[in-house]
């Protein structure tokens, strides 16, 4: 854990991770870094700021200009934070559990910054015709989720809050899209989801939200990297926040065009887009990791570490304490 401690002192000493700087360097032409050839950004079609970065070039052009951008789609955060743990992949956004289950793994990664998760985003799905009323009907029920996703920490929440646990239930491990074929043919009981899969499947009235995570803790998601790589482009790191956050306003300037481009991109109607649009924080920044932030994440480890989710304990500040304004 040294060696990770001391990387992250050298490359936030470098590019000064404060929320002051990532806001100044959105407006201002940011430094060039001639020696940044290529810049790989892994990202899932659930983010509206990815997929806004990737329609519009010069929005990354103005803080990589002389950089070859490479983007790589996933279906979750699990699949990127494999990718970004072998190199693959420089960047990447997550929610707020994968990087637990990636760190407890011994994978490479480190924190960059954080942005809000809107409690309505994220939610368990049952039929609408399902007898299912109350959480503790869940008991002997199949529930399908993204093993090691965001779903993942609030099925287990909603399990506590119920009195329940995982072996009072059958998880179905399935990536989102199988997830919903599943949940159309009616295999499963319960899907635990986020948007946009969430809104679709809501849209012809034949699912309806059981819970979502507004009653929970407060969530978050993260822009992860390789540790090799920011210790190599420590600059970049500061770039990226300042495009995510052009990006992320431009998203409030121009709703409707913001609309058209997320309904054109996940293949929605554009009515449904609006739905997830309007659920996102206006405009979904990007932040320092701070002392709070660690909290969240070390309650969650902690808890999955107690129930025997992921096979060690891990202690998150040893990741990013050095980022701590």
């Amino acid at each position: 854990m040294f060696y990770i401690r001391t990387l992250l002192l050298a490359a936030i000493t470098t590019f000064g991770l404060s929320a002051c700087n990532w806001q100044e360097s959105s407006t201002a032409t940011t430094q060039k870094v001639a020696d940044l050839d290529h810049l790989a950004i892994g990202y899932q079609k659930s983010s509206l700021s990815a997929i806004t970065l990737k329609s519009d070039p010069t929005l990354l052009k103005k803080h990589f200009p002389h950089t070859h951008i490479e983007w790589k789609e996933f279906p979750a955060g699990p699949q990127l934070l494999e990718a970004l743990a072998v190199g693959s992949v420089d960047f990447g956004l997550v929610g707020n559990t994968p990087p637990l289950f990636a760190q407890a793994g011994n994978k490479k990664l480190v924190y960059v910054a954080y942005e809000h998760y809107y409690p309505k985003s994220l939610g368990l799905l049952v039929h609408q015709d399902s007898s299912i009323r109350h959480l503790q009907q869940l008991k002997g029920k199949r529930i399908a989720l993204q093993r090691g996703s965001s779903a993942h920490d609030l099925l287990d929440q909603v399990l506590r809050r119920a009195n329940l646990t995982w072996q009072d239930i059958k998880p179905i491990w399935l990536a989102p899209a199988d997830a919903r074929a599943a949940f159309e043919q009616k295999s499963i009981d319960a899907w635990m989801i986020w948007e946009p899969f969430q809104s679709v499947a809501l849209q012809d009235g034949k699912a309806r939200v059981l819970t979502d995570a507004q009653t929970f803790a407060p969530s978050y998601s993260f822009v992860m990297a390789h540790p090799e790589f920011i210790q190599q482009h420590p600059q970049a790191a500061k770039q990226y926040i300042a495009a995510a956050d052009d990006a992320a306003k431009w998203v409030v300037k121009h709703h409707h065009k913001a609309e058209q481009l997320y309904s054109q991109a996940i293949g929605i109607p554009i009515d449904l887009a609006d739905i997830v649009v309007k659920k996102r924080e206006q405009p979904t920044l990007l932040y320092p990791i701070n002392h709070d932030v660690i909290s969240a994440q070390q309650q969650i480890a902690d808890r999955f570490s107690a129930e025997k989710l992921i096979p060690q304990h891990i202690k998150v500040a040893e990741f990013v304490s050095s980022a701590t304004p």
